[in-house]
This record gives structure tokens, sequence and C-alpha cells, in this order.
């Protein structure tokens, strides 16, 4: 669905502060799907109150922000300070400040696009490869690296094996069709007969025709992979830290 700018204004600041929708519906107290039925399929279609309310403050934005059109503004006071004049210089700033938020969203729209970026979770599977769900677990906004990219996707990273580059936690983000180079961080896949996929995520060093060589931070270790076993190399082009 197209987002509206109470959803544009959502998507800005969960990319700001780095938060999933999950995390961010959990901290809003809801549970983890409900700010993605809301910003992707428009379920509830306006935020309730109490909801508002408390994701206003998680975001650090004016709970006003947060009404759709057709939800009522609550009646303001203004003061009388110096007549009509000050009042007309009240609707002029909040003129204004509606076009800057306005604007601010268009560039957000426009660097990040929808959320519509897969992502997919990891569990320790032994020999330090994680085991990788078979459908996301989560979607987040497309960073700028990532805007048009098809097949484009998100890991969450287990463990520190690669800290600080990809922390225990953080979203590793792929882009399955640039080509990997020596000093890259990659998620190398392993597609099993089975169905199932397991991967590692290390720095290349350099590859032959049988085998990558890869090197991790934490310890600090090289080894090789088989491509046999690892039949797959995806660079990374960035990460969204928890």
């Amino acid at each position: 669905m197209e987002l509206d700018a109470v959803r544009k204004l959502i998507l800005d600041r969960l990319l700001e502060l780095r938060l999933t929708m999950s995390e961010a519906s959990r901290k809003i107290g809801m549970n983890h799907s409900y700010l993605q039925q809301f910003l992707k399929r428009g379920t509830p279609r306006e935020l309730k109150e109490n909801e508002r309310g408390r994701l206003a403050d998680l975001l650090g934005v004016h709970e006003d922000q947060l009404r759709g059109k057709s939800a009522p503004l609550p009646k303001r006071e203004y003061l009388k300070l110096a007549g009509t004049g000050a009042v007309q210089q009240r609707a002029s700033d909040m003129s204004a400040i509606r076009q800057n938020n306005v604007d601010n969203l268009r560039s957000a729209e426009q660097l990040y696009g929808n959320l519509d970026l897969p992502v997919f979770g990891t569990s320790q599977g032994g020999n330090g490869a994680l085991i990788v769900t078979d459908r996301p677990v989560d979607w987040v906004a497309r960073p700028a690296s990532l805007l048009k990219v098809v097949d484009g996707y998100g890991m969450i990273v287990t463990g520190n094996s690669m800290a600080p580059e990809h922390k225990n936690g953080s979203i590793a983000l792929v882009n399955p069709h640039l080509p990997p180079k020596a000093g890259d961080s990659c998620i190398f896949r392993s597609h099993n007969d089975d169905g199932s996929v397991r991967i590692v995520i290390k720095e290349l060093r350099s590859e032959t025709d049988l085998v990558w060589k890869v090197h991790q931070h934490n310890p600090k270790k090289d080894f090789t992979l088989k491509k046999s076993e690892w039949q797959v190399c995806h660079k990374t082009v960035g990460n969204y830290f928890a």
C-alpha cells in the first residue's frame, strides 16, 4: 500500500532511531506485528489514542503528527498576545512546521523507499554456522544502497565473530548482485538438499576454484570454506544496528 504522511513519518523516525517494526511494537506494549500491520497493510486505519501517545513518546514526535486525516485534532487555545496579528503569526508558524515535516518525509521516502526489505532470522547451527529462517521474520525500510536492488535482503546477526562491523543483533544488509572482492564482508550461504540454508558472515580475503579464503575478527582467524559446501557468496553493504 502507498504510505500516507503519518506512516511515512513513523518510517522516517524508525530509521533514525535504528528500530525495527517489531522492536518498536514491543516497546509500546503491543504484539511484535502491530506496526507491520499498520504500516504495510493499513490495519488499523488510524492509530488509537493510547497507542498513538506511546508511539509518539518512543519516536520523539508530537502526538498530533501521528493523527490521520480523519482523526479530529484537539481544540487549541491561542494566546492573544497581540490581537489578531499574533494569532495569524501562530498559524503561519504552524504552516511552516507542517511544510518542513512534509519535506522531511519526502526526503526519507526518496532515500529509503517503502518498508519492503525482508529480514531473515538466524540461530546457532554448530561449527560457527547459523541456520536461516525459511521466511522473513520482519520487514524494514530500504537504505539508499538497496533502494532499487531486486532480491536485496537483511540478515539478523547472531554472535560477535565479525564485531564491530557486524554486531550480535544487528541486521546485515545484503546486495546479492554485487561481485564480492577482497576485503568485503560477505555472507556465505550453504544450500542443503533438504531445503535448509546455513550461513557464516566473514571477510573475504581471496578465492580459488575450490575454496573461499576468509577471515574473522573475534577471535582473529583465517581459514577456508569449500565452495562445494558454501556455494554462494553475497556482499554486505551496511548494517542496521539494534
